[in-house]
């Protein structure tokens, strides 16, 4: 009888999704730990930066408590009201904590996240850009310093942020001299964008899995993309279609043409085609036809790429860009303007940077 009380209450605890402890560690849960979630709950509606709906989105969210030595306490699959709420409470083991939370793990990353018993090992689970959605960006959290005592609890609050960086095109201008009349936007894209991250944020980009590699699908020269029925790779991150005809002397400007990307720290400017890759800041296409010839307009967000932040790119365009034999060449300065606004996704002003 005491087995089938047993199996039975196993049962239970798999179908209403109990909290999870490490294999063969006997769990001590004896103090409560409340958990705020901090960074998407309360966007700051005055601010542009401050993420749309679809990106403050959490789908899924996971706390993990691990003790003084790295190890993990426990796990807590949060549920949809403690999502809403923004907090939720687990018991534990009393003494110093360290906590994460992950947001928005697809099957396969959640599935190698729930073998991870280590803080270190949870840190270095890796994903893809194409983990991610526009509306399911993969998001992460850690405070450590947390003490639990023993009747009295703990506390701590999280500071979720994304993977990912976000580019935003703001505007483009038509300056062209007057005979060259309108220019018909195409679409914009990312280029040598970093395909690859871990949780914890700190993975070296693996040139292999850059995506959009020097503007071409595959990385092969005449694929080059947008073209025929060369697609971007990550499509619904990287690309977005356009549209617009513009005047001479005036803007088209947008509110909604969002491209993500993964952090990158080079600032070396784009520099043609390579028949081995060579990895460069992170670029971002711009394709206009004029004269019914369609011009490449790349900019190098030669700052660099961070995580949960905005670079916001306004372009002029004076003069012809390249053409479809080598779209992804240096452009004259004199036939692009850019300027780029770089903020934090959720606080902070804009700083500008003219390139």
């Amino acid at each position: 009888m005491t087995k089938t009380l047993f199996l039975l209450s196993a049962a239970l605890c798999l179908a209403v999704g109990c909290d999870k402890v490490p294999s063969g560690i006997p769990a001590v849960p004896d103090s409560e730990l409340n958990v705020t979630l901090s960074g998407l709950w309360t966007p700051d509606a005055t601010k542009a930066t401050s993420g749309t709906a679809a990106e403050n989105k959490v789908n899924n969210l996971t706390i993990y408590v691990f003790d003084a030595d790295g190890m993990l306490d426990i796990s807590h699959a949060c549920t949809a009201a403690e999502i809403k709420a923004g907090k939720a409470t687990v018991r534990t083991k009393t003494g110093a904590k360290t906590v994460c939370a992950a947001a928005n793990l697809s099957d396969a990353v959640a599935a190698q996240a729930g073998g991870a018993f280590r803080l270190s090992d949870l840190a270095a689970v890796p994903y893809a850009l194409s983990d991610n959605g526009p509306s399911s960006l993969t998001m992460w959290g850690v405070a450590s310093g947390v003490n639990v005592a023993s009747g009295a609890g703990g506390s701590v609050t999280v500071a979720l942020a994304r993977g990912v960086a976000r580019v935003s095109l703001g505007s483009v201008r038509n300056a062209l001299p007057a005979p060259f009349g309108p220019v018909q936007l195409k679409h914009a894209f990312l280029c040598n964008v970093v395909g690859n991250q871990n949780l914890g944020g700190d993975a070296e980009p693996d040139n292999a899995k850059y995506l959009n590699r020097e503007a071409r699908a595959g990385h092969v020269k005449a694929r080059v993309i947008g073209t025929g029925s060369y697609a971007a790779e990550c499509k619904n991150l990287t690309f977005q279609t356009l549209g617009e005809e513009v005047a001479v002397g005036k803007t088209a400007s947008y509110t909604n043409k969002f491209f993500y990307g993964f952090p990158n720290a080079l600032t070396t400017p784009n520099n043609g085609f390579h028949a081995t890759f060579v990895p460069t800041a992170t670029v971002l296409m711009v394709v206009a036809t004029v004269r019914g010839v369609d011009y490449y307009y790349p900019v190098p967000l030669s700052g660099g790429l961070a995580a949960n932040t905005e670079y916001k790119v306004d372009l002029t365009l004076a003069g012809l860009g390249n053409t479809v034999d080598e779209p992804f060449a240096r452009i004259e300065k004199a036939d692009l303007a850019a300027t780029i606004q770089v903020s934090p996704w959720n606080t902070g002003a804009g700083i500008s940077e003219t390139i």
